[in-house]
């Protein structure tokens, strides 16, 4: 469930040397400006702009900016000059870009790890591999001759990247196949080689 919306803070606060409009007293108007913004689970994203409200102190009488009158309306764009937007209403952007940042930083980190460990495959490391078919599967290094890499390869497949760690208690061929260490490392420029993970 996704609880998202806007709300608004009051910001401002003035008096004003207008008339009510309801009552006639003079001098008796107090102009409030709110900044309103967007929220996704109580999280502020971004400003989504300011409103404003007159009340008049005498008759108690509140309009909302459309019901003002065009000297109140002034009164109020004069004000909302006045108010900055609060750079904590950019947290969660802020915290967005963190997170993208992280996740482009451990994606390098693995990729790097990844190109190293090719040409160090010992007996026991599991390659998580994507097929030519967009599937996914393991394979499980058996033992490495020279440049020659012999493994076995998970008996399952699936279709999403997000569940391969499922793989890891299924079952794995008998019958070895071998792969050269070029070829790995071919795959490994195609983005075929998400990852080895070594006990």
């Amino acid at each position: 469930m996704i609880v998202y919306g806007t709300k608004a803070i009051h910001q401002k606060v003035d008096y004003i040397a207008d008339s009510c409009p309801a009552c006639n007293t003079p001098n008796v108007m107090q102009m409030n400006v709110f900044q309103r913004y967007a929220h996704i689970f109580w999280i502020p994203f971004f400003p989504v702009g300011k409103t404003g409200v007159s009340q008049c102190t005498h008759c108690k009488q509140v309009l909302k900016f459309n019901q003002m009158t065009p000297s109140l309306k002034m009164s109020y764009y004069n004000m909302k000059k006045q108010v900055n937007v609060p750079i904590w209403m950019f947290a969660g952007l802020a915290l967005l870009a963190i997170g993208i940042t992280a996740g482009v930083i451990a994606d390098r980190n693995k990729s790097q790890k990844v190109s190293k460990m090719i040409f160090n495959l010992k007996k026991g490391d599991i390659l998580d591999v994507k097929m030519k078919d967009n599937a996914f599967t393991l394979l499980k290094v058996t033992k490495v001759v020279g440049d020659s890499v012999f493994f076995v390869q998970n008996k399952f497949q699936i279709d999403q990247e997000s569940g391969i760690d499922d793989l890891k208690s299924k079952e794995y061929d008998t019958e070895e196949e071998v792969v050269a260490t070029a070829d790995l490392k071919n795959m490994d420029k195609k983005e075929q080689i998400l990852d080895v993970e070594r006990d």
